[in-house]
């Protein structure tokens, strides 16, 4: 640790050291791994600013082994900054000399000077990221559940027309034109437009070679490095789908469906009730179990929970043992086998080896029946004697094949799959398998984000009916006491004029008076045993999160969010998922349309609604819709779609045939204001012909109902 710029690292520098130089390094030709340092607070009250990024070169004394360590700090409201090391360690063997190795200092740099490192840094720092778009919370859950190439192209576009004009204003409209063909070519290819909007190509020159960068645009919290979610299934899914072992001892909180519950849920439930969680990886490198501990921690947040990483050790030794066993609810990586045989140390033993998982005999026992599971043992609150089979109840039983199918796709890419997709023939990729494996690990993260999504609003939904209330949720604002207006477009009004899309109010949506049966919020259960059915499997695990780390960071995200949510009168997930789930009639699903239709008025509305149908639906085929919605799912022929929006816009379509004509009318111009928004286009995209047709016509009517008023206040007026 001889040079550090721009400051000297705050801590211990010989477990720096140690940290840096993984266990048996000396037989791999190079190796790496992945740690967490964070910052002090006596040190954030003396220094007022952070460095954003810093570079440390370092010295090491082993068998000719150079490190070099970059950190990228990470923003967190539960604490001081959170610093991301990347310790990349490579060894050079001289067999010339005896046992192969002198121990000796090395540096990485031909001149390990301050001055090199402070060079590195400087370069690092330089890179041009003007470009990146800044995107709320909807838009990078869009962007990342969605696999279109050119989605939010026109935040790019309004950027690129901002610097070649060479103004610092923010320009009025966000969608500005694109690049005139006749501005200067030079200044055109700098700022051309990007292949893919889900990164930014960026170029970082240094010593003289100009090293390709690519940033992702749309980046959740609690995703650290470069993992794979696919390897991390299949490694702990295979074995169990061939030969499945009951776990033993059980526990509730982490096997919620018996002994056979699969392993991939065993680890979701330890890391959403805080349970002390060891991967071990003997006689493998130190990168596999720092790959697979912060993929852990991207897999149970979602991008919804947080307080994983910062509680994780991607990798340690038993040096560093006393110090972990200080931590509550940790989650680390070691490659001693020794671990495994220290049963009081974890509470969950992940093998990489075997791909089994283990849960600790010496488990601290759950506490007595707590009221929540008390709750469902009372008459009335009973389940179902057909769900008391599967404790796991619909939330997750479900999954399994789902997660044994993901998992599966990684044996399948070389067997050219993806080939058969439509525009996946791109150069290099002939067969479509890199895009076809793209699109799993896609549905992965957007699978599991449903499950964590769903499992907070479960839980929600169980503690307002045991306990009375919840943290979890903030229940919609009443409506204001304006008078009620049209709830669908005025009659002197254009279908394609703007002012059908009148300006929100500060309650989220038009200023409408909104009848009782929707302003109501959480989770849609078809009917009230399979609520006491789906929270009495759930209580054990839901009982098991309340306590912890991730759950109080979830409130305070919650009402943190709160403010900036632009609908705050409905909750329109809930309607969404009422039009899905329910059989309404055709006087209460006309009231939830016009509903959605009266809140939905302006661009941050209709984000908000984009997201939610992102989200999917949520019911016995797992989210997926139902299996009579396949055929319709296609983009040429369907609602759904494709462009990865799961259902799409089917349920909202539905409006579109309804039998009363200010139904239809309110949701041809909802769906031609989703039309018009720059990500809307990629959901309207994906809609088939037959709903296109149905919008067109519905369309004309209006403007034919429209003609024919005002000729009769025309003659009116003559008369």
């Amino acid at each position: 640790m001889e040079h550090q710029y721009p400051g000297p690292v705050d801590g211990d520098e010989h477990v720096l050291a140690e940290l840096m130089l993984p266990d048996q390094t000396h037989l791999r030709s190079q190796d790496w791994t992945i740690f967490f340092l964070h910052k002090r607070r006596r040190v954030l009250k003396r220094e007022r600013m952070w460095t954003a990024r810093t570079a440390t070169l370092t010295k090491t004394r082993s068998a000719a082994t150079t490190t070099m360590i970059i950190r990228v700090t990470i923003k967190a409201s539960d604490g001081p900054p959170l610093f991301y090391v990347l310790n990349l360690v490579n060894t050079n063997q001289d067999h010339t000399v005896k046992r192969g190795a002198v121990v000796k200092a090395m540096a990485y740099f031909a001149n390990p000077v301050i001055e090199t490192l402070a060079g590195l840094y400087n370069t690092v720092n330089a890179m041009d990221l003007s470009l990146m778009p800044r995107l709320n919370s909807y838009e990078c859950f869009m962007l990342q559940s969605s696999d279109a190439k050119d989605l939010f192209l026109e935040k790019l576009e309004a950027i690129i027309a901002q610097r070649m004009t060479g103004s610092n204003a923010t320009p009025s409209n966000p969608a500005l034109k694109a690049p005139s063909p006749t501005m200067n070519p030079s200044r055109h290819a700098r700022y051309g437009l990007p292949r893919d909007t889900h990164e930014l190509e960026s170029v970082v020159p240094y010593a003289g070679v100009p090293i390709p960068v690519k940033v992702p645009a749309a980046l959740l919290p609690e995703t650290v490095g470069d993992f794979s979610l696919v390897k991390l299934i299949t490694t702990f899914s295979t074995p169990h789908s061939t030969s499945p072992q009951p776990f033993t001892p059980t526990l509730p909180h982490l096997t919620t469906s018996g002994a056979l519950t699969h392993p991939i849920i065993v680890l979701l439930n330890a890391l959403l009730t805080q349970k002390r969680i060891i991967f071990l990886g003997h006689n493998l490198p130190s990168s596999d179990v720092s790959e697979v501990v912060v993929g852990a921690c991207a897999l149970a947040s979602g991008g919804v929970l947080r307080g994983f990483t910062r509680h994780a050790f991607p990798y340690t030794d038993l040096t560093k043992i006393d110090d972990l066993l200080k931590v509550p609810g940790f989650i680390a990586g070691v490659t001693t086998p020794a671990v495994a045989h220290k049963t009081e140390w974890w509470d969950l033993l992940c093998d990489l080896g075997t791909g089994r998982m283990r849960i600790s005999n010496r488990i601290e026992a759950v506490s007595p029946v707590s009221e929540g599971v008390r709750f469902f043992q009372q008459p009335g609150h009973l389940p179902s004697a057909s769900s008391s089979s599967s404790t796991a109840g619909s939330a997750v039983g479900t999954a399994v094949p789902g997660i044994s199918a993901l998992a599966a796709a990684e044996a399948s890419q070389s067997a050219g799959l993806g080939s058969g997709l439509t525009g996946t023939i791109q150069a290099g990729d002939a067969t479509g398998d890199a895009a076809f494996m793209a699109g799993v690990l896609r549905a992965i993260e957007e699978n599991f984000r449903r499950w964590v999504v769903k499992f907070t609003r479960l839980a929600a939904a169980f503690e307002e009916w045991v306990y009375g209330a919840s943290m979890l949720v903030i229940a919609t604002t009443p409506p204001t006491t304006h008078p009620p207006r049209s709830l669908y477009v005025p009659e002197n009004t254009s279908p394609s004029s703007p002012a059908s899309a009148p300006e929100s109010t500060p309650h989220g949506g038009s200023s409408l008076l909104l009848p009782p049966e929707v302003i109501t919020h959480g989770y849609v259960f078809p009917n009230p045993q399979s609520k006491i059915n789906e929270l009495a499997a759930n209580a054990t695990r839901i009982e098991g999160s309340r306590s912890t780390r991730s759950y109080y960071s979830f409130v305070q995200d919650t009402a943190a969010s709160y403010p900036r949510r632009p609908v705050k009168s409905v909750d329109l997930q809930q309607l969404h998922d009422r039009l899905a789930k329910l059989r309404l009639t055709s006087e209460g699903s006309g009231t939830v349309y016009l509903a959605i239709c009266g809140v939905v008025r302006g661009e941050a509305e209709v984000e908000e609604l984009l997201a939610v149908v992102g989200n999917r639906v949520w019911g016995d085929d797992w989210g997926f819709g139902a299996q009579q919605h396949a055929a319709l799912g296609s983009g040429s022929g369907g609602v759904g779609g494709g462009g990865g929006q799961g259902q799409g816009l089917f349920y909202l379509a539905f409006g579109l045939f309804h039998l009363k004509v200010e139904v239809r009318e309110a949701v041809a111009g909802l769906l031609g204001r989703i039309r018009e928004h720059e990500a809307g286009r990629h959901f309207w995209a994906g809609v088939g012909r037959f709903v296109q047709g149905a919008w067109e016509r519905g369309e004309r009517a209006r403007e034919a109902r429209v003609r024919d008023a005002q000729e009769e206040k025309r003659e009116e007026g003559v008369a």
